[in-house]
């Protein structure tokens, strides 16, 4: 028997696999060998498996001073809000453990800030896995829940255009805005790029068009980055794609390139001026650890160092152009109905469920994360454009395969 729950499963269903070695952009498990690690463990090992920087500045801070409290003032964690301000252009940082934490946060942030209560979403969007979290977002994983929240707010998501009409999400954003009354909304929260709900791209407008609403109105405008920052897309933050500045941004997964617990808030100026005379009602036991702060510093020292945002930009583009050759090319016979995405966050849209061609590619060597009938490409940013034509291959030669899978 097993002593551990396995998450987002009936634990008789679970299939864990057996992990005893990782570096680059690949792992290995005693189950199947080496394979392809397209999903970055929990799309979060950014700068690749088995980075040593990362690892010696977490074993210095852990000789130096493993544990402290949360108001203590501590080297690490002043050099990485200061780099962290620097790279975000924004003032200050909460340091929480987790994403969806940081999301909590950031939502209690706006509310003491505004005075305002209400948060508007996408309506296919995801923040997190707590109750709080689940409870503003679209994500089908808030169902079971779903009777004891309060109803979601949320505006149409921009792709694919609601009802075919590329501007009814405009539409839906000033209606949704007007019906619940500005006065009464915080905050609009929105994913960098959005995940694992469809990796929809936005039209040009769309970003600029939310930032100026909430200037309107004085709704802050939060951008969520724990998926798509830290150079997912092939920019350090999604954002960065459509020149706009948030009054909040949440940070983490790649913060520390998954090798610690840590997220984070950053606010603006005027944001943060705001809590200089008004009390923070913010605090988590393990706010801002010293080794997670260490692991951030060192993580975002790789990334600038080895441009690995620039390299997620040039592989990606590798991939869409083979995806692309995929779904016109006749023998796949139609298979792919849709490749998009940023960067190293990409997903193929099938025209059958995914879950037997992820199967047949974990036999060949790639653990691939999916759902429905979508794939998700989302390597580690260390991935070369060698190796990537060696995945796209052996996906290509799959999908090939699915013409005798049942379709959806």
């Amino acid at each position: 028997m097993s002593h551990i729950f396995y998450t987002w499963s009936a634990q008789r269903n679970a299939h864990p696999l057996t992990v005893d070695a990782a570096e680059g952009a690949r792992f290995r498990t005693r189950e199947h060998g080496w394979l392809w690690d397209l999903e970055s463990q929990t799309y979060n090992v950014n700068a690749g498996h088995g980075v040593r920087h990362i690892q010696e500045r977490m074993i210095a801070q852990i000789r130096e001073l493993p544990v402290a409290g949360p108001n203590m003032r501590l080297e690490v964690r002043e050099q990485l809000t200061a780099a962290l301000a620097e790279r975000t252009g924004l003032a200050r940082a909460f340091l929480a453990s987790g994403g969806a934490e940081a999301v909590e946060n950031a939502i209690k942030i706006a509310r003491l800030y505004t005075g305002r209560s209400k948060i508007v979403t996408r309506r296919r969007s995801y923040h997190g896995a707590t109750l709080a979290t689940l409870g503003i977002a679209g994500d089908p994983r808030r169902a079971p829940f779903a009777a004891d929240l309060a109803p979601a707010i949320h505006i149409d998501d921009p792709y694919p255009a609601p009802a075919g009409e590329p501007s009814a999400w405009a539409q839906s954003l000033h209606e949704v805005v007007e019906r619940e009354g500005p006065e009464t909304i915080a905050a609009i929260v929105l994913e960098g790029f959005t995940g694992t709900n469809g990796m929809q791209p936005p039209p040009p407008d769309f970003w600029p068009a939310v930032r100026s609403v909430c200037d309107r109105h004085g709704i802050l405008l939060v951008d969520d980055e724990i998926f798509s920052g830290f150079g997912r897309t092939g920019r350090w933050f999604a954002r960065e794609h459509w020149g706009v500045q948030p009054d909040l941004m949440v940070l983490g997964k790649g913060l520390t390139s998954g090798y610690a617990p840590l997220s984070a808030v950053m606010a603006s100026a005027k944001v943060a001026a705001h809590f200089d005379d008004h009390k923070l009602w913010c605090g988590v036991t393990h706010y801002a650890h010293p080794v997670g702060c260490a692991a951030a510093l060192g993580a975002l020292e790789v990334y600038a160092e080895q441009r690995l945002p620039e390299n997620a930009d040039q592989v990606g583009g590798v991939f869409a152009e083979r995806f692309q050759d995929m779904s016109q090319k006749p023998s796949l016979r139609g298979a792919v109905r849709d490749s998009r995405g940023l960067g190293l966050m990409r997903c193929l849209e099938l025209d059958r469920p995914a879950a037997p061609l992820a199967a047949r590619l974990l036999e060949r060597g790639a653990y691939v994360p999916y759902r429905d009938n979508l794939l998700f490409i989302c390597p580690p940013l260390c991935l070369t454009v060698e190796e990537a034509h060696t995945v796209a291959d052996l996906l290509a030669d799959v999908v090939a395969e699915s013409s005798t899978f049942p379709r959806a």
